[in-house]
């Protein structure tokens, strides 16, 4: 069983729209370095991505974050 981890973070609007911006970025470039390996050629295209994600945690947490300030953001 995996056990979740909270993290709270407090910054200005300016920094969080520059990390989103960022994280975006840096994910829509790991996502096309993986989308044409031989590992993913197979999958799918309307799989592909959510396969990326599973093998690549980090890439998943990048995708929960983005989705988290983009929530935090529209509520400020």
């Amino acid at each position: 069983m995996q056990t979740a981890v909270s993290v709270q973070l407090d910054m200005p609007q300016p920094v969080a729209e520059a990390l989103l911006a960022n994280l975006r970025h840096c994910l829509r470039l790991a996502l096309t370095e993986h989308w044409y390996d031989d590992r993913y050629r197979a999958v799918p295209e309307q799989l592909r991505s959510q396969r990326i994600l599973d093998d690549h945690p980090a890439l998943a947490g990048h995708k929960r974050t983005i989705g988290a300030l983009q929530a935090a953001l529209s509520h400020s």
